[in-house]
């Protein structure tokens, strides 16, 4: 069996890593990207640019991750179109596709903010968007490893209480807050059967971090 599945592998891994293309008798018309203009307010805002081609047949494709992004230096650009921001101001971003292109105006206001980190707003859609809080995870009827969370966020005040009250608040520690367990689990600090979903370089960690500082 191990060697059937070595052999697998090595079948479909040309397929794994086929990159994206056009297709071979497409010809790009216009670029149009949504949304077309981005306005971002304090440093843990994004966004997810989507660039559709038109083709002189009247094909609409999703170009997103084949286009050629130049992105103004007021923020940083993912490999699949997420924008965020790493400073104020205001910049065209350019974007190219078989001798197309377009621009989107980008503006960034408050990345100094120092406003302070809101659980609902926040840190509640984080621990979404990394799956803490899903049906496989913490979000389970019966939790994980004794730690419960509402199904998906469906309960914040739950939450709250569950992530600073359970265990006297033993998974927080304000006075050397990358060394709280909410710190060091997601990223591989400390054993975690989920694995590791965040690197300190991550915006979801920093944001969290400074919601530990502030008191939780």
């Amino acid at each position: 069996m191990k060697y059937l599945a070595l052999l697998v592998m090595a079948l479909l891994a040309p397929w794994a890593v086929a990159a994206e293309a056009l297709p071979a008798d497409a010809k790009v018309k216009s670029l149009s990207v949504t949304p077309p203009n981005v306005a971002m307010a304090g440093p843990f805002a994004y966004t997810q640019l989507l660039v559709s081609a038109t083709t002189e047949s009247g094909e609409v494709l999703d170009v997103t991750r084949l286009a050629k992004f130049t992105p103004p230096t007021n923020v940083k650009l993912s490999p699949t179109g997420q924008l965020r921001p790493t400073g104020d101001g205001t910049g065209d971003l350019k974007i190219e596709l078989g001798g197309v292109t377009t621009t989107v105006k980008v503006q960034v206001t408050d990345f100094a903010s120092k406003a302070p980190v809101s659980f609902v707003k926040d840190v509640q859609p984080t621990l979404s968007k990394l799956g803490c809080n899903q049906g496989t995870c913490h979000g389970s009827a019966q939790g994980k490893n004794g730690f419960k969370l509402s199904l998906r966020g469906y309960d914040p005040i739950y939450d709250h209480r569950a992530l600073t009250d359970d265990l006297e608040g033993r998974r927080f520690n304000r006075a050397a807050t990358e060394r709280s367990l909410m710190m060091m689990k997601p990223a591989g600090g400390v054993p975690h059967a989920g694995g590791v979903v965040w690197t300190k370089d991550d915006p979801s960690y920093v944001m969290v971090n400074r919601w530990i500082a502030e008191g939780v």
